[in-house]
């Protein structure tokens, strides 16, 4: 008769073992919050996927608001106010339109002739003058001239 093994019908764990699963899932780490400083626990498993931890999700939600404008590029140093990201999503808009309409078309990528490229424009007064770059070469474009990606 073959043995049985994991969680199989009939399997059945030796005490020694429940005992070890049972500390395992007792187990706690204890921490301060990162927003209010309060004392809190959580189960190493979930304590050791986050960087931030916090007692409740309250204090997640006011310290992700907090920290939110600081992450995004909008709103850092030099960023884009509302009329230039307006424009710029025009421009993005008036260039699929007339790649669905067919006034524009698809080019394959211009620095290593990939056939899935994206549109890049280099001035955003000419919705219909495009370079095309496929994903690696646009990041690498924006990378080198980071002023382009705001």
């Amino acid at each position: 008769m073959k043995k049985l093994r994991g969680r199989q019908t009939g399997h059945k764990h030796s005490e020694e073992t429940k005992l070890k699963i049972g500390a395992a899932l007792t187990q706690k780490i204890y921490f301060n919050c990162d927003y209010c400083g309060g004392r809190s626990c959580d189960k190493p498993s979930s304590y050791n996927r986050n960087k931030h931890h916090y007692c409740d999700r309250s204090c997640y939600s006011s310290d992700r608001k907090s920290w939110k404008r600081e992450d995004q590029q909008a709103y850092k140093n030099g960023g884009m106010g509302e009329l230039e990201r307006s424009r710029r999503r025009k421009c993005r808009s008036d260039a699929n339109h007339a790649i669905y309409q067919g006034k524009l078309l698809r080019s394959p990528c211009e620095e290593c002739g990939m056939e899935i490229a994206e549109a890049h424009h280099d001035d955003y007064s000419k919705p219909l003058t495009v370079r095309w770059l496929c994903f690696k070469h646009h990041r690498e474009f924006h990378h080198e001239s980071p002023e382009l990606i705001k």
